[in-house]
């Protein structure tokens, strides 16, 4: 028999119904199994004791708990709150991690952080070393590095004053120590032309290929050295069109196309921003401040996955200065600073002349410096650069900024071994070993060591290097000291995507003691200079 009613409400069913339809469904308990052909439109089940017999259709089935699996049930939507196979069983556990979709399984699926970078104020993005120095009372140094690779920590700038900015708060609350992805706002890239949904590939201009770097770039150590672990290999990547976002699964990178590896889920339009996905941890909670209810501000911090190393190869030292790089000069939008300090200890007290002696013995100079990198390759190369140093483990030269610029007042043949020079007081920075950059009037330069400044005819700059090609008259020599970083967190201030600050302090290395110059620094030179 079959009967079809418009609405039941049972509260308890002890015997089957075979046949039913019904547009709506409210039990509170079903005690024996529903008969086959039960068909409504909405079910609202909150304990079911035994399955329900195929087929069971339904538009909508809230579930509470169910104890047994229901077998054969096809519905529009599902909301489970507890599912669990046995409700007495003893070794049920149920974390918040799992109650919240979050499993920790590699290929599970990971909350984004998909608010955008405020740029009035820049994104600092921080490379953190761990090096030790060990100094000995000679002035020499023992250093070594601790890590293998920098960690790497962002600071975002949340906030547009929208009504949705007061959700950051609650997401950091949500996923704070939960690996989540994380976009990098500096390598984004604005698409020209629209890419339909069902795309697999997106045209784009200017696309930074080594930015797109699998998300789980982590270093692993092994029997053969140090390797770069790229996981699973996919690279993930954020679209962020107006309000709306999307996450896409890269196949292949190319300069002007995205190449994906699934389809596009939504059309994305002209202007539409791509940037890169990495790993990373909410670090603490974001400083938010609450300008009106839904309307907040403030800074993010996360720690992110680890950098690709740049190529060495860009790089390349020079061999006159011992095979240690050489650093550009800061730009002197903001004065370059110098800083000497040093302790003096009275050894004697008595009225006659006492004794002093330094309780450091190296001196203990500093050179502030501001940078600005422009363009994608000059920010290339800061990288490489700062990589080559790893914090205070690596030397390089750079221009001191205090010794005054001499002008070559004759051409110097390559058998010369010193320059004529002029300079006010020269002879007060010049007096010691150091290196040096000739650079000449057509814009080429060449790198030198120099000894010492003698007064003859005007003044003489001895040179303890051979000079690779002759210096015309008029070129500028700059001195150069043997430096290294004074610390080991470097922060990468990000004004936009193509313009970055960094400010380093960079300490001066004296030659260490009992050694010559020709020791120290290289032998040889040339020719001694004519006598005064």
């Amino acid at each position: 028999m079959t009967r079809q009613v418009s609405h039941e409400l049972t509260e308890a069913a002890s015997r089957p119904s075979p046949g039913r339809a019904v547009a709506q469904v409210g039990a509170e308990t079903l005690a024996r199994p529903s008969s086959a052909g039960l068909e409504a439109a909405g079910v609202t089940a909150e304990t079911a004791a035994s399955p329900g017999q195929p087929p069971v259709h339904a538009v909508a089935v809230h579930v509470e708990a169910a104890s047994l699996p229901q077998p054969v049930r096809s519905t529009v939507a599902l909301l489970v709150e507890v599912l669990r196979r046995e409700t007495a069983a003893a070794d049920v556990r149920t974390s918040a991690i799992e109650a919240l979709g979050q499993a920790p399984w590699p290929q599970a699926q990971r909350a984004v952080f998909a608010f955008r970078h405020d740029w009035a104020s820049p994104l600092v993005e921080r490379l953190e070393w761990s090096s030790s120095v060990v100094r000995t009372a000679s002035g020499g140094e023992l250093r070594s590095a601790r890590r293998f690779a920098p960690r790497r920590v962002m600071r975002y700038n949340v906030g547009h004053g929208s009504a949705h900015d007061a959700l950051v708060a609650d997401w950091i609350a949500d996923h704070l120590g939960v690996l989540t992805w994380w976009p990098l706002p500096q390598y984004a890239v604005a698409l020209d032309a629209a890419a339909p949904a069902g795309a697999m590939a997106i045209e784009a201009t200017g696309i930074p290929d080594a930015a797109f770097v699998p998300a789980q770039y982590q270093p692993q150590l092994d029997d053969g050295g140090l390797f770069w672990d790229t996981g699973d290999g996919q690279r993930r990547a954020l679209a962020v069109d107006g309000e709306h976002w999307q996450v896409l699964a890269l196949a292949d990178v190319q300069d002007s196309r995205f190449w994906l590896a699934e389809p596009l889920a939504r059309m994305l339009r002209p202007g539409a921003l791509v940037m890169p996905l990495v790993q990373g941890v909410a670090d603490a909670g974001g400083e938010m401040a609450l300008w009106r209810p839904g309307v907040a501000g403030g800074t993010v911090t996360a720690r992110v996955a680890f950098d690709a190393p740049p190529l060495p190869e860009d790089m390349p030292a020079d061999p006159i200065l011992e095979a240690l790089p050489v650093w550009p000069d800061a730009n002197w939008r903001d004065d370059p600073g110098a800083t000497g300090s040093g302790e003096l200890t009275l050894i004697d007290r008595s009225p006659a002349e006492p004794w002093v002696r330094r309780d450091d013995p190296w001196p203990t100079t500093t050179l502030q410096r501001r940078y600005l990198a422009c363009g994608r390759e000059q920010i290339t190369h800061w990288r490489a650069r700062l990589y080559r140093m790893q914090g205070r483990v690596g030397e390089c030269w750079a221009p001191d900024g205090l010794a005054p610029v001499l002008r070559v007042t004759a051409a110097a043949g390559v058998d010369d071994g010193y320059l004529r020079v002029s300079g006010a007081g020269a002879q007060a920075y010049w007096h010691r070993a150091a290196g040096a950059v000739i650079l000449h009037p057509d814009g080429s330069r060449q790198h030198v060591l120099t000894g010492v400044y003698h007064h003859d005819q005007g003044g003489v700059l001895v040179l303890r290097s051979g000079l690779a090609q002759p210096v015309p008259a008029g070129s500028r020599i700059v001195r150069l000291v043997r430096c290294r970083l004074d610390h080991d967190a470097v922060d990468f201030n990000w004004h936009t995507p193509a313009l970055v600050e960094l400010t380093l302090t960079l300490r001066v290395l004296p030659p260490q003691r009992g050694m010559t110059y020709e020791e120290d620094y290289g032998g040889g030179g040339g020719e001694e200079p004519p006598p005064s």
